[in-house]
């Protein structure tokens, strides 16, 4: 577990802390921020589904946003294991965003906010959060060196979220899959113009 200054000291009064039981509660926390969102995450609910008391989650953490700071932290990393295939790994990637940003579009305009008015979260994610996957994926079709490698990464995930949260009753995924690797081949195929 990554240690976090924010985090009330261990050597407060009281019972000696239980760490597994610390573990739980950041494991139910990180659940509900995918299930309910930033917006409608509350400590009572962590402590219902950690099996805990909000004392025990508060004498951790003295406020529900370090406690959601810490749980981003504790966010598994993302693996993929690619083929011998790189369009159909990069459509896998785009179909697997775009399926979590449709069952969930309020979470990332949710976290958005999160950050903005909370450094710890803005920290905790920027700390956690990579887009290396999708990197790795468009970097084996246009090549590691391509000049606008950076901006498809950033592009590929950004599409399907737009389209989830503004137009999804719109949106067939194929079609749309369709169109992201599309774009990514044009500019394997084509030199850049501004190099």
């Amino acid at each position: 577990m990554k240690e976090n200054i924010s985090r009330r000291p261990d050597k407060t009064r009281g019972r000696k802390r239980d760490e597994g039981r610390t573990d739980s509660i950041l494991q139910a926390a990180l659940e509900l921020l995918f299930e309910v969102g930033f917006d409608r995450f509350r400590v009572q609910d962590v402590a219902e589904r950690a099996g805990s008391g909000t004392g025990a989650i508060y004498r951790r953490w003295p406020k529900k946003e370090t406690l959601i700071a810490e749980a981003i932290r504790t966010m598994p990393v993302t693996k993929v294991e690619f083929t011998d295939d790189p369009i159909a790994d990069l459509r896998k990637l785009v179909q697997r965003q775009y399926s979590s940003a449709f069952e969930k579009p309020d979470l990332v305009p949710g976290l958005i906010s999160a950050m903005r008015a909370d450094n710890g979260i803005e920290e905790a994610v920027k700390a956690s959060y990579s887009l290396e996957h999708f990197r790795s994926a468009i970097a084996r079709i246009v090549g590691n060196n391509h000049p606008h490698l950076d901006l498809l990464t950033d592009l590929t995930p950004s599409i399907t979220l737009y389209r989830a949260s503004f137009t999804p009753e719109k949106i067939e995924v194929e079609g749309m899959t369709d169109e992201i690797v599309t774009l990514i081949l044009s500019f394997a195929k084509q030199p850049s113009p501004l190099s």
